[in-house]
Parts: structure tokens; sequence; C-alpha cells
């Protein structure tokens, strides 16, 4: 079995665990990946579609896994149960989903060990939220999957204090800096020629709703670069 560059870097995130709760589970690739490799004993693939969740169905009969996962019809984390899985990864989905379903099911995150996290946008507001449900990120990975760049993080319970992070810290992350993990520079890369784009748009615009956002995307820009400096520090 094999999985996207995407797929790979989320499951070698996944720490050894009795039972994953794979949440937005699509075809539960994932879910029978992890059961296959030993990381996991019992896994619940959860969707909130009945399509996918069919097909999640098929996947685990077909590798004959359907001893050792389940499929569960609910929205986000409404079909689980504090303590039911010690990992819990939502992978594929946008922040603000992603951020929307640990608020909404706090009890059950808050139970877990360890969660695994990869959102296709949003990160700031999604490590936020990982503190403010006492865990600590320790681990960060980035990749390319088909020309598109995918960060995921795994979090852990922990004493962490949420103020080490500055604000920055909390848009872009702490670990793939320090580690000078290049993968990483290279978005780091294309976001900053993004914004330079943009910049040279505004001002060409020469309106005052333009001159506005001006002053916060010039910002934006000199943060992100300073991040990019500290790879080569």
């Amino acid at each position: 079995m094999r999985l996207s560059n995407r797929l790979r870097m989320v499951a070698d995130m996944v720490p050894n665990c009795e039972a994953v709760a794979d949440i937005g589970c699509d075809h539960a690739y994932l879910s029978v990946w992890l059961l296959r490799e030993g990381k996991a004993n019992y896994a619940y693939a959860c969707d909130v579609r009945k399509g996918p969740l069919a097909k999640a169905a098929e996947t685990i009969l077909f590798f004959h896994m359907q001893e050792r996962a389940e499929t569960i019809l609910c929205d986000g984390l409404a079909g689980l149960t504090p303590g039911k899985a010690q990992v819990i990864v939502m992978a594929g989905m946008g922040g603000e989903l992603t951020n929307r379903i640990l608020t909404d099911g706090r009890g059950c995150a808050q139970s877990a060990e360890a969660l695994v996290l990869q959102p296709q946008s949003d990160w700031e507001m999604v490590r936020r939220r990982v503190y403010d449900l006492g865990f600590a990120i320790t681990d960060e990975r980035c990749v390319n999957d088909d020309g598109k760049y995918y960060l995921c993080m795994r979090a852990e319970k922990g004493t962490a204090d949420a103020t080490a992070y500055s604000d920055a810290e909390y848009r872009y992350g702490r670990i793939l800096t320090q580690r000078k993990d290049m993968t990483y520079l290279a978005w780091l890369t294309e976001e900053c020629e993004k914004k330079i784009v943009m910049l040279n748009r505004l001002t060409e615009a020469d309106t005052p709703l333009a001159a506005a956002r001006m002053e916060t995307a010039t910002a934006e820009l000199n943060e992100l670069v300073t991040v990019i400096r500290q790879f080569i520090e």
C-alpha cells in the first residue's frame, strides 16, 4: 500500500498508540496504513459524508482490517467519547474547520495524548487552539506533493507556556525554522514572492483602499523576510 507524500508525512507523525481516530478519513487509506504498520492497534475512521465513509468501509474490508477498525458517520469528534482514542488525526481540511472541530469537541480532544494536524490553511489559528487546549507542539514537517506544499504538526500533552511563542511563531511556526528545513524554506520563499507581487499590484492600483492595505501587506512581508533570514543565521 502506497501513500501520497502528504499522507505519508502525516502517518510518520503519528506516535504508536492503542487507538487512533482519523477525522475526515475519506477512503481510510491512512487508517489502514497505520494499522498495517503497527502504529495503532485499532482505528476509528470518521467522516461526515456517507459516500466517502462507504469507500472507507470498502478499503477496510479489502485489507482485512474489519476486526481492527470501524467507520463512524459523524461531524468532527461528535462520534467519539473522551478517551476512546489516544491519538486524533485531522488531515486535509481547512484550518477554520480544524479549529471548529477542536473547539466543538474540546473534551474529546483534551482526553487524547496527541493531536496530529495537517490543516490546509490558517496555521496560526490552529497553533493557538492547540495551546489553548493544553497541548504543546513537539514536531512540524513540510513536504511538496505534486507541486503543492503541505505542513503537518504534532501536538502532545505538555506544560509548554504558550507565551513562549511570538506572534510570528504562531503564524510561521518555530520547529521547521530552527531545523532549517529546506522544503519549508522553499514554501516561505514562494509565499514571499506572492506578497511582493501583491504589493506591486497595490502600488499600481493607487487608490485609498490600496494604500490602506499597503501598510499591512508591507508589515506582513517584513515579518516573512525576518523568518527567512533565520535560515542563514
